[in-house]
């Protein structure tokens, strides 16, 4: 692989991007298309494109092609906002898909964060969410039934905070939040439509109710170019 060209690839698009050539959500050429057009093999233009996917400038869905990333959206985890909130104030579309929701028992792990009985049902939620019809965000929640009787007939492709206040009246307060840089486990990548591998991030959050009760237990996967993270601390 030449590096002049593998370069020279690389600026070219970045100043089309920048310079808004290329809107954000814009299809690029296929690989094929590209290569014929710089005259280089295929490998070099897919590492090139790797390259600026890890920047966060272009990404890949399986079998649909190469596009320019969209702004990373502004999340605060510790806030409390709704996902459907956050991004619509952003300006954007959100969109959640439920993949799996269904009663199961808490293993010992669960228990002990819920301070429950091993063996109690609990709800079991898997969803994909999405802003302008991207997928951006795979989420495994665990929620107590105890606290909230009936939630397992819900729709929860809707907001659970929002759900929680109309029919539970109740909100969540206290937190156990962490955050790291990670490489996506296969499961979330494939449901995401990416490489296998790709950077990411993981946040895992125990929401309590205000008398200190556990309602949920939340593990996300995000795309590591569609989210940045924003904690605001005030006195």
């Amino acid at each position: 692989m030449s590096l002049k060209h593998y370069r020279h690839l690389q600026e070219h698009f970045h100043s089309l991007i920048r310079n808004k050539v290329l809107e954000a959500g814009s299809k690029l050429p296929s690989e094929r298309e590209i290569g014929e057009q710089f005259k280089l093999t295929r490998v070099t233009v897919r590492q090139a494109l790797q390259s600026l996917e890890m920047e966060g400038m272009v990404y890949r869905q399986n079998r649909r092609g190469w596009f320019v990333s969209p702004p990373a959206v502004v999340y605060d985890p510790a806030a409390h906002l709704s996902f459907n909130i956050f991004v619509t104030e952003q300006g954007y579309t959100p969109h959640t898909e439920r993949l799996q929701q269904t009663l199961v028992a808490a293993d010992p792990e669960v228990a002990t964060k819920m301070n429950l009985a091993v063996g109690t049902p609990v709800l079991f939620l898997h969803r994909r969410r999405y802003i302008d019809n991207r997928p951006v965000l795979i989420e495994k929640m665990y929620i107590n039934t105890t606290l909230l009787p009936g939630i397992e007939e819900e729709d929860l492709t809707q907001s659970l905070s929002q759900l929680l206040a109309r029919k539970y009246q109740m909100s969540y307060r206290d937190m156990d939040l962490s955050f790291k840089a990670t490489s996506l486990p296969e499961e979330a990548t494939s449901a995401l439509g990416i490489t296998a591998g790709q950077s990411g991030l993981n946040i895992e959050r125990i929401n309590y109710t205000q008398d200190k009760q556990v309602l949920e237990i939340d593990y996300e996967y995000w795309r590591h170019d569609a989210v940045t993270i924003q904690i605001a601390i005030r006195d």
